[in-house]
Formats: structure tokens, sequence, C-alpha cells
């Protein structure tokens, strides 16, 4: 939270101001001082009243096996009981990039947002270990199992990106990578924390304990005393509920927002103890405040939107109860007349908090189409599944009539007309009311790319240092300047052709010292109208602009973020950097 404050502090004019002197050159190429060049691909502008659904559907015979070779007339899409026709529909049969891919999808020199081409729909899996939501002793039964799947049997060409989910919010253990080794390696470093459902259930049951004295005390004013205590607890569950339930949202924006430009079926593994509130019901935030209500709405807009196939695995079900569990789920729960935070009539904490906690997986999982894995200790086959699903799929699509962008829920259904076989999709998509493109808007969108550990891949980007160009002004005593081109390709940036080649783009470069703390920053604004030779060259070669920044010596976290204004698209790239 502070460093979103610092950023929004430092950015507040970032994307007012507009630098007009900009240095373009062709992508791959070195800067030649004084000439300007520049790239970016010509793209088809939507109207705002036109939103295409996208259903990727799995779709399995007796034995558990893709069945192939399915045609359109085959499958039937009900949206909330409507017979939606299916303008897009494909079979798709995702590959693992091979060395050759790699290498010619790879920049040259530099750091970047993309390690595969970004026309071929890869195999992609990404791995969360929720720490916030998960009891610590399942945390590290958790990470064992996982570390003995990837010994075994994750395949080197499964490309695999490994994070962590604490009360700090999302930390990227170790981005794509075939390399298991590494990821094993990045594992065994991370520390485990108490959970928030530990937490409260330790509170409860000192409560309790108080209570319970009170109950057999003599005092006219015990009964006011047990009550004033039960309604300081749920006050002090309800803060840390809120707390997980915001940290848990922020963090799958950010990996919807991370990967949603990568093509295809992506899996998302979410190994936890469950979730702290219900994905496809939008009550489950009508008392949390107006702002997780919105928090809700735009994360469940950026999932779906991504296509991400959630697969939650319950680190809880690794092991029997103990007795001092079931004493615990006993005491977290209220006493009977109790209400949330003591009000009538209001929320309650749900009774039995296994079974609650098993809907939430499930939820998660059927509004995305994934699989949940609860009661079972053979984690190993839920990964293995989880992998496995992506590999051949169906993508069928259509687009919402104009007059029907009501915003709410979805609910969907996918039948398909063969024999024995089973159909697997998502059961709904959330309609949200339309984003205005306002200065705040594009700010926040900025900030949550820059003070984000994954990387943006809504624009690929390529960052490499540049040699600082000598007419330059001096820096202030004790800085030097930084100077960086950040590149991309030809497919990543529009060019509004009907608007006179129009392009308008946001640059920000900020750096972050080791404890956390802004140390400098940057930015450029490439906006204008290209003539017809320049803009042609763009659909060639891409586009790229320099930004500096001035810094004193030490070493830093370099974070780089690009906006384009006509798509609200945004991608960023993260590096370390040593000043001497």
């Amino acid at each position: 939270m502070g460093r979103t404050i610092r950023l929004l502090a430092a950015f507040l004019f970032c994307f007012i101001l507009c630098d007009s002197n900009l240095q373009l050159w062709a992508q791959g190429a070195p800067p030649v001082a004084g000439e300007k060049k520049a790239a970016a691909a010509e793209m088809t502008k939507f109207s705002a009243h036109t939103q295409l659904v996208l259903v990727p559907v799995v779709v399995t015979g007796k034995n558990g096996q893709h069945i192939s070779g399915l045609t359109r007339e085959a499958f039937r899409i009900e949206e909330h009981g409507k017979v939606r026709q299916a303008t897009i529909f494909e079979e798709v049969k995702s590959v693992a990039p091979d060395a050759q891919a790699r290498a010619v999808a790879a920049p040259a020199a530099g750091h970047a947002n993309f390690s595969f081409a970004n026309s071929d729909n890869w195999r992609l899996t990404v791995v969360v270990l929720d720490m916030v939501n998960t009891p610590f002793l399942n945390q590290h039964e958790g990470k064992l199992q996982l570390i003995r799947y990837l010994s075994k049997n994750l395949k080197r060409e499964e490309p695999t990106a490994l994070l962590g989910l604490n009360s700090s919010g999302l930390k990227q253990l170790y981005p794509f990578t075939t390399d298991t080794g590494v990821l094993i390696a990045a594992l065994k470093k991370v520390r485990g924390q108490v959970g928030v459902d530990e937490m409260n259930d330790e509170a409860s049951e000192m409560i309790s304990d108080e209570t319970d004295s009170l109950d057999n005390s003599a005092s006219p004013y015990a009964d006011e005393i047990a009550q004033f205590l039960q309604d300081a607890n749920a006050t002090a569950v309800a803060f840390q509920q809120r707390n997980s339930i915001r940290t848990t949202l922020e963090a799958m924006r950010e990996i919807a927002h991370a990967y949603e430009a990568i093509p295809g079926r992506k899996t998302l593994i979410w190994a936890s103890g469950g979730f702290p509130f219900m994905l496809d019901d939008p009550q489950a935030f009508a008392r949390m405040g107006n702002d997780m209500h919105e928090e809700y709405e735009e994360t469940w807009r950026a999932i779906t939107s991504a296509g991400i196939a959630v697969y939650p695995i319950d680190f809880t079900g690794l092991k029997a109860p103990t007795a001092t569990d079931t004493s615990r789920r006993a005491a977290s729960g209220r006493r009977a007349g109790t209400s949330w935070m003591g009000v009538p009539g209001q929320m309650t904490i749900p009774y039995d908090k296994d079974q609650q906690r098993q809907m939430t997986l499930r939820a998660f999982a059927d509004a995305t189409g994934g699989v949940p894995c609860v009661n079972t200790n053979d984690l190993e086959k839920c990964f293995a599944r989880a992998v496995e699903d992506s590999r051949s799929y169906y993508l069928l699509g259509y687009y919402l009539p104009a007059d029907d962008l009501q915003p709410g829920w979805r609910k969907l259904k996918v039948k398909v007309d063969v024999e024995g076989a089973h159909a697997r999709a998502r059961e709904g998509f959330y309609v949200g009311a339309a984003v205005e493109d306002t200065p705040k808007a594009r700010q926040r969108q900025m900030v949550e790319a820059l003070r984000s550990p994954v990387e943006f891949t809504g624009i690929r980007m390529n960052v490499r240092e540049v040699a600082v160009e000598t007419d330059r002004q001096a820096p202030p005593a004790g800085k030097t300047r930084q100077q960086f081109a950040v590149g991309m390709p030809a497919r990543s940036v529009t060019v509004d052709t009907q608007n006179g080649n129009n392009v308008d783009l946001s640059i920000v470069a900020i750096a972050f010292d080791k404890k956390g703390n802004s140390a400098g920053q940057g930015e450029n604004h490439v906006a204008g109208k290209l003539k017809a030779e320049t803009a042609e060259k763009i659909k060639r070669s891409g586009l790229a602009a320099e930004v500096g920044v001035e810094l004193p010596p030490g070493t830093y976290d370099m974070h780089f973020a690009v906006r384009d204004n006509l798509n609200g698209e945004v991608g960023s790239v993260v590096f370390p950097l040593e000043v001497k």
C-alpha cells in the first residue's frame, strides 16, 4: 500500500504532460542521432457497443481423452437460457515452444516481457502458492507435493510460472520457464506465513475462553462485557476478512492483466486453503462496501477476458483434521443470536468452514472452466490434469447484441451433441459497465502495472540501456543519467489510420531502491499524427522511444510501463540495474 501511495504522488502529473522532444527508431536497430523512425501495427477499432464473448470448451470422451474433429454444429451455447450462435469456432491444439521457437522470439538484447512468439497458442501454466488463505502447516506439505510433481512429471517443454501470495500481495517467485530445476529451487526458498483464518481462530478461541469465564461470574456487567468482547472480535475478523479479499482480488487482476495478451486458454493452478469469497456471487460483497463490489467486477471481467481457467487445489485436504483443528473450528463460530459486527440482520460468519471453503473452491473452478481438487492427498494427479486440459480444446465465440449490454452476471451453458462426450466450459461471465477513459483511470492502470511484480503483456516490449547523448543537460550533482530504449513490435501498438495515422503512447520508468522507495522516475509521451511513409515503416519495423532516469549510485529494480491510449492496452518490464 505504501508503494501505491508513493506512485500516485509521484505520477499525478505523469499522463498530462506531453514531451515533444521524441526520438524514435526501428526496433532492433541502434539509435541514430537526429533521425526519427517509428513503427506500430495497424489495428481495426471496434465499436464500444460491441462485446465479444469467448468460451474455451474442453471436450472429453468416456475414457477422459480429448475428442477431436468436431464441427461448429455439434455445439450449443445458451446464455441465461437463450441460444447464442457461435460466430467464432476453432479447434485449438496448443504447442510447447521448442528451443528454435524461443530463440527466434527472444530479443537480441535487453529485457522483454515475452519469451515466446505471440502468434501461437502456447501451453502455459501459472502456479500460485496462496499463503493468505492457507493454514501454515498445509502450506509446507503442499509445497512438498508440488516439488515432487515438478521433479517427476512436468515435461521440460511446458512453460510454467511460479507466483506466491502473502499478506503484502503477489510475488513472482520465478517467471515462465521450462527448467523444472529453477522452479524447484525457487519453491525451496519460499517461507510460509500464518494464514488469515488461523489468526482469526486464535483470536476467537481467546474470546471464547474469556466469555466462558464471564458466564460463570455473578457480576451484573458480565453479559455486557461478554457481548462487547464478541462484537470486538467480530469487528477484527471482518477487518481481516476484508484485507484478505482485497489482497486476493488484486492478485487475480494482476495475473489476468499480465497474461491476457498471450493467445489461448491459460491454466491457473491456485494452491490454497480456500477463497474468502464466492467468485460468481456478487452479493458476497454486498456488505463489504461499494468499493469492494467494484473491485469484484473488475477482477471477474479481467479473468474472463484473459481466458484463464482456475484449477483450485485444496491444500487443507492433505491430512485428516486433528482434535485441535476441530476445537478451533468450533471456537471460531460465534454464539447463537450474535450477528455480523453485532448488528441484527447483517452477514454472519459461516458456521461450517470446511463446507464453505470447498464451496468457494468449486465455484471458482466451475465459473472459469477449471476442475477443483478437493478431498485428496494425491496432488500430483491434480497438477497433471490441470496441465493436460490445455493441450486440446475448442474455442467458441459470439458477440453480444448492442441492445443487450446490461451490466451483471450472465450464466453460460455449453452442450455438445456427441454420444458419450462431456463438455466443460466456464459457467458464466460478467458484463461490466463501460469504463471511462479518463486521466484518473489511465493513471490507476499505469500504477497497477508499475507496482506489479508480474510483467503485463498487453503490449509486447523490450527495454535496453543506450548511450546518453553528449549534448544533454548535465544531471544534478551526485547523479548520473541512465538512458533506455523501449521497443515494441509492430503488432503491439495501434495506429489510428482513420484519424491521420494517429498514435498515442504513455511511457513511464521508475527506479525502486532495495527498501522499495522511489529513487527516480522518467516519462515520455509519444503522440501525434504520422506521415504516410512513417506509418508504412511502422508496419514493418516496430516502434521504440527513449526515456531517461537520473539516479545516484546504487542497486535498483527498474520498472517500465507503456500504455497505448488508443486501445487501453498496457505492457510492463522489470529488471535489476546497478548504477556506479
